[in-house]
């Protein structure tokens, strides 16, 4: 497996993201509570008083500090330089902000965190935008999303996907039923917005249930959910 590039996964904050849809254990949560203190005790002195003052320019705009601490903790975990490590975390804090823009004065900051990463990853704020404010916001419809466009699902079919499970109250497990099941459909030949229209009417069958039946007959049935689990603990995981 290739090395990822420092700054392409999420900070240590996105842990969060992950132990909310139960991919990771809680006990992984505990070392996320004193990130500032750690980063004062980790990072060069200088390199630490920048990034308090970046960190509380963030705050009063709606950006949270602790994940810009962590964004830098994890830098300084794989021993990137100084000179990118604070650029990159202020590109990171014009990220959540963006997301901040975006999600709202409501979003906390599980959501915040899967809303950088689907901007890093091609999703438009727009986009993150569109998603209906009056029904449930998961961090992991974000991420979900976030699959779906890089699946080469386009963002108008991917966004109505996601509208429709949030329509019906689809709960995390089986919303990350949604992108596996495409990329399935991809991989057998299927393009991608026809993939993801085949999805979408299953699901309209269903009523939000099992989306199993979608693959073709007598074939060797897949990793359900857990599959994109694995391929979410391994972007986000710090040091991954």
């Amino acid at each position: 497996m290739s090395t990822p590039n420092p700054f392409r996964t999420l900070s240590g904050i996105a842990l969060v993201v992950l132990a909310w849809a139960g991919a990771l254990p809680p006990a992984s949560l505990a070392a996320q509570e004193s990130a500032r203190q750690r980063a004062e005790q980790t990072l060069p002195a200088d390199v630490y008083r920048e990034l308090v003052e970046l960190a509380s320019v963030s705050e009063a705009s709606g950006v949270p500090p602790e994940p810009l601490f962590n964004k830098a903790l994890e830098g300084a975990a794989k021993r990137v330089p100084s000179e990118r490590l604070l650029p990159a975390v202020r590109a990171y804090a014009d990220r959540l902000g963006q997301a901040r823009g975006a999600l709202g004065p409501g979003a906390g900051i599980p959501l915040l965190v899967a809303g950088a990463d689907a901007l890093q990853r091609g999703v438009p704020a727009d986009a993150l935008r569109s998603l209906p404010a009056d029904r449930p916001r998961s961090p992991v419809s974000l991420l979900v999303l976030a699959e779906l466009m890089e699946s080469g699902v386009p963002a108008d079919r991917a966004i109505a996907m996601l509208r429709r499970a949030m329509d019906l109250r689809l709960q995390d497990d089986r919303m990350l039923d949604i992108p596996v099941r495409v990329r399935r459909l991809i991989r057998d030949g299927v393009p991608p917005a026809e993939a993801m229209d085949r999805v979408q009417r299953l699901l309209r069958r269903n009523r939000g249930g099992s989306l199993g039946s979608l693959l073709p007959a007598g074939d060797t049935p897949i990793a359900d959910r857990n599959l994109l689990r694995d391929r979410l603990r391994d972007r986000l995981r710090p040091g991954g």
